[in-house]
């Protein structure tokens, strides 16, 4: 019952949605009184020609603009440092990372390390100090919903394991989304980042930190998967089923900011590390085992998206499985661990690197090292 419930929606970016909005950025650098931006990037992105409207239009309006194309497809340590130090060389900028959520999370990671100077072991020990620099952030691609939010998952170099960056003050001003931007992602991204996607938006529902609020948008964000997902793999430039995405990307990532994920992402991003495996496809690697695992706490939900993603299937907790395996198969992501590269002996390293990860806390059924080997085991 909704009055016996209590939850917290934190702050959201401003969020300027239409095709052609990133060709107005300079209007929002701009408002916030700000005359240059560091643009935060991959060098694919950078290679390809995306940017270059962009970057011509922040130029038009006669802003300084540097670019920092050193993110990674799993960003590290290593990549926000030497971000943070163009950002201070830069001056009085914004950061507007552009890209998908690696550099998203690189992008604002970079703001808090330039207000505060050091590593990011030294941030993620103490208590910084606000970012200084506002972030717009710009998605080309339709997943992982960082640009909702103040928090960024960083690879530490030193433990070769995924880590946490996370405050108050680098949450987006803007997220602009431009379902044109995204229309030259390739298939298998796509596919990857579009399951990331349904596992947001599956795991905010079935959190131990669901509630009224969080799950209606996060079925809102399963319909708009089921409904799109297979035709925007299908044909890349569909531009409504893009849109779509795009959308449910950035409602998914606004469920989970509230409730919180689950052991999908505990397992996944553990592989991601390890394996230098795209996140999204280990989130689909684990997620029917993960379902399984936790359906004696959440069948009845389970049975709720099964009514989303195959309504003419079994709405049941099994159906919901089914209906993920076959999505999984038909976006052409169905892969073991095995096949993303891992060894046998990589197994008690994924089991200490997933115990370690606070995202498990909100799993709907209490995760160990027991349960986490039979878990891995099972998708091996």
């Amino acid at each position: 019952m909704l009055s016996n419930e209590n939850f917290i929606a934190r702050p959201l970016p401003t969020i300027a949605f239409s095709r052609g909005a990133s060709q107005l950025l300079n209007n929002h650098i701009q408002s916030l009184g700000r005359s240059a931006a560091l643009i935060v990037t991959d060098k694919n992105l950078a290679a390809s020609g995306v940017l270059e409207p962009v970057l011509d239009a922040l130029r038009a309006a006669n802003l300084r603009v540097e670019v920092f194309d050193g993110v990674e497809p799993n960003p590290t340590d290593l990549n926000v440092e030497a971000g943070a130090e163009k950002l201070r060389a830069l001056g009085d900028a914004c950061v507007v990372p552009i890209g998908g959520g690696s550099s998203m999370d690189c992008g604002k990671s970079i703001a808090l390390l330039a207000a505060n100077g050091g590593t990011v072991e030294d941030l993620q020990a103490s208590e910084p100090a606000d970012a200084q620099a506002p972030i717009i952030a710009v998605p080309t691609t339709a997943g992982t919903g960082s640009e909702t939010n103040n928090a960024c998952v960083i690879t530490n170099t030193r433990l070769g394991r995924k880590t946490y960056v996370i405050h108050p003050s680098i949450t987006p001003a803007f997220a602009v989304l431009d379902p044109d931007l995204t229309v030259g992602l390739p298939t298998y991204p796509t596919a990857t980042c579009g399951f990331d996607v349904l596992t947001h938006a599956v795991e905010a529902f079935v959190s131990i930190g669901a509630n009224a609020y969080s799950d209606a948008i996060a079925l809102e964000a399963v319909s708009k998967v089921a409904e799109n997902l297979r035709r925007v793999v299908a044909d890349g430039n569909d531009i409504e089923a893009r849109s779509q995405m795009l959308l449910g990307s950035a409602m998914a990532a606004m469920a989970f900011n509230v409730s919180g994920l689950g052991s999908v992402h505990g397992t996944g991003h553990a592989l991601s590390a390890r394996l230098n495996a795209a996140h999204g496809q280990t989130l689909a690697t684990m997620m029917p085992h993960i379902m399984e695992y936790n359906m004696p706490q959440r069948s009845e939900k389970y049975a709720q998206v099964a009514r989303l993603l195959a309504p003419s299937g079994p709405a049941t907790g099994a159906g919901a499985i089914d209906a993920v395996l076959q999505l999984r198969s038909d976006i052409g992501i169905e892969r073991s661990i095995k096949a993303l590269g891992a060894d046998d002996d990589l197994l008690a390293v994924l089991i200490e690197d997933a115990v370690a990860d606070p995202v498990n806390f909100t799993n709907p059924r209490p995760v160990d090292a027991q349960a986490l080997e039979k878990l891995y085991q099972a998708a091996w």
